[in-house]
């Protein structure tokens, strides 16, 4: 059992250049990534591959916040951390682990290219190893955070091919969105991250968007590169002047956190799956279906 908890053997294995690697690894696994990757992936790519993708990433979330405080199992020493932004979070399962498989495994299996195969297992383990290398995660922690990623993929793989109303029906849809984070918000053991209503927020606002941009807009990525570049690029910079301008109303607006969380959940999932698409749209940088 000494192996899944000791971590002495990572430390011949830093150099300067290790541990910046894998600190631009560890990266792609924080929030701020995350969210850009597949709001431009949703714009640029694939706009139901990435709407699966943000069901899958979102739903993971939630489940590896709740299993950590469930757990309450106590990452590495602090002496061997070098990740200083995890904070006082526990460890098990590993989020990044748990999100590396969830996305990019999830992603090769859309794609089915054995280069997309390559890669995206590069990545995922790249992103897994990071974690062990800069000290906050150890071997158990990762191995039960692939896991319940894995799970998940086979679970979601199965239950998408259903045709259960929830599944056709977005109103059962936000329904159920909203049960589960209530009803884990309720159940949670402690206090919950504030930022689960945005989870359900997000997701919910994304929905009911998605249902409405395909009846009335119609929009799809682009398929000439540059105009895939241009969107990308052109909604990136929407996307950041949007968190901006939350980020200031939040210092101005004093809100509950929990409440305050929602509305910025909402509000990004209407702009990213609704409004960027629409004005897309509206300037012809990318086609709609023909109605």
């Amino acid at each position: 059992m000494d192996f899944l908890h000791n971590l002495d053997w990572v430390l011949p294995l830093r150099t300067p250049f290790s541990v910046q690697f894998a600190m631009g690894l560890s990266w792609l696994g924080y929030a701020t990534f995350i969210m850009f990757f597949m709001s431009i992936g949703y714009w640029a790519w694939n706009k139901a591959m990435f709407y699966r993708l943000l069901i899958l990433v979102a739903a993971n979330a939630l489940l590896n916040a709740y299993a950590k405080d469930v757990f309450q199992d106590p990452r590495p020493p602090l002496d061997i951390r070098l990740d200083d932004l995890v904070g006082a979070s526990y460890g098990l399962p590993s989020g990044h682990a748990q999100l590396a498989v969830v996305m990019w495994m999830w992603l090769a299996w859309e794609v089915r290219r054995a280069w997309v195969w390559v890669g995206c297992s590069a990545i995922a383990i790249g992103v897994m190893f990071s974690r062990l290398l800069l000290g906050v995660h150890d071997i158990e922690d990762v191995l039960i955070g692939a896991l319940l990623g894995g799970a998940t993929l086979v679970v979601f793989e199965y239950v998408r091919h259903r045709q259960w109303r929830w599944q056709t029906d977005w109103r059962w849809s936000v329904g159920l969105t909203v049960a589960i984070c209530a009803l884990s918000l309720l159940t949670w053991p402690g206090t919950p991250p504030d930022y689960i209503p945005m989870l359900g927020g997000w997701l919910a606002a994304a929905i009911w968007s998605l249902q409405w941009e395909e009846r009335h807009i119609g929009f799809r990525a682009p398929t000439a590169m540059g105009r895939r570049v241009a969107v990308g690029v052109l909604g990136a910079l929407i996307f950041v002047g949007e968190q901006r301008l939350l980020k200031v109303a939040g210092t101005h607006w004093a809100w509950d956190p929990m409440v305050w969380s929602l509305v910025k959940g909402l509000i990004s999932g209407t702009v990213v799956s609704l409004l960027i698409p629409w004005l897309m749209v509206r300037i012809r940088l990318a086609p709609a279906r023909p109605h």
